[in-house]
């Protein structure tokens, strides 16, 4: 089967590999869409920590069931399926509680031998493959995964409706963070980022005011439109130390911050900004099939569109050169690039 593999940080090429056979538990997915996630491109720069070149990763898939391990019970052949791309180990005090997306022993599509979408199939665990709503297409199947990532971290915001919500960031997961805040009845929402093209997406998608932090300083403009009080939550999906702070300064006393950026490294910020002020800050890791289960029931019932945030189309054998051009810089104004097999 055609593959594209990270051969080294920088580097990319179409290759042929063999096609994974599933195990007993297991089912073999022939790949119909996967989207280029940023974690992708740090996996090709050679930056992401577990990612590493040689690699065949990409997690953001749907597709079709090409074939049942014998322990599979509840999927046909040819069901049509988007992938929820980890497991966790079934053992552990976190898995035992339902919290299987930050089990210490979990593994994810797309690392190490296990090949990811960024080839023609992949195989999945039973319990990671959730059968798609009549008329929801692959690409929107493939979009599942990051708008889980921002119903996730909207759910553990435990927002109120009416409360004010600032997101730092509309790339694909400031995006999808805000399609999901959206649908709580939020207040205001507040949305940052330099690129005009995003914080016009964003104020169609249900934002009411967009500031260029290039041009602008994100915390004045917040509190001048909150009368100096400050948003109940921010959502901060930059990994930055500069946003993190302005995430801090433009929160309200008691309100919370979820960081949701994946910050790699270090990190330093002024705790007197969390604790003189009593706010909460709290991390949010991915998704359980539960975020799953309520992002295609949100997609059915209409409160949710993701058609519009898919900006680019490609074929595999494109693959290569379109992840070199995020990467360099040349595609900031991309919502969320798909590729599309046959």
């Amino acid at each position: 089967m055609k593959a594209m593999r990270f051969t080294a940080p920088g580097r990319s090429e179409i290759v042929e590999v063999p096609r994974p056979t599933p195990k007993k538990d297991e089912v073999l997915v022939k790949v119909k869409a996967t989207g280029i996630c940023g974690s992708d491109i740090m996996s090709f720069k050679g930056k992401h920590p577990f990612r590493i070149p040689p690699v065949i990763t990409g997690h953001e898939i749907s597709g079709t069931i090409a074939e049942l391990g014998s322990g599979v019970k509840d999927l046909q052949l040819g069901a049509r399926v988007a992938l929820e791309p980890h497991i966790g180990c079934g053992k552990c005090f976190f898995c035992h509680h339902g919290h299987y997306n930050i089990c210490p022993n979990k593994r994810f599509v797309g690392v190490g031998e296990w090949i990811g979408g960024f080839a023609e199939y992949v195989v999945a665990a039973e319990a990671m493959c959730h059968v798609m709503p009549e008329g929801m297409t692959y690409e929107e199947g493939a979009a599942i995964e990051p708008l889980s990532v921002g119903l996730h971290a909207v759910l553990r915001a435990n927002l109120i409706i009416g409360e004010s919500v600032a997101i730092l960031g509309c790339g694909t997961i400031g995006m999808m963070t805000l399609i999901s805040a959206k649908v709580g009845g939020p207040g205001k929402i507040i949305i940052t980022d330099i690129s005009s093209f995003k914080r016009k997406m964003a104020l169609g998608r249900g934002a009411n005011m967009a500031i260029d932090p290039a041009q602008q300083d994100p915390v004045k403009e917040v509190l001048a439109v909150t009368q100096g009080l400050g948003v109940d939550a921010v959502f901060v999906a930059v990994p930055l130390d500069t946003v993190l702070r302005q995430g801090l300064q433009m929160c309200r006393r008691r309100g919370r911050v979820i960081i949701i950026a994946a910050f790699h490294g270090e990190s330093a910020f002024d705790t007197r900004q969390i604790l003189g002020f009593e706010r909460s800050v709290m991390g949010t890791s991915m998704y359980t099939r539960d975020d799953y289960k309520l992002a295609m029931e949100l997609w059915k019932n209409g409160s949710i569109e993701l058609q519009p945030l898919i900006t680019q189309r490609i074929s595999l054998d494109q693959a290569p050169q379109m992840v070199s051009a995020i990467a360099d810089g040349t595609k900031g104004d991309d919502i969320k690039t798909v590729i599309c097999f046959d």
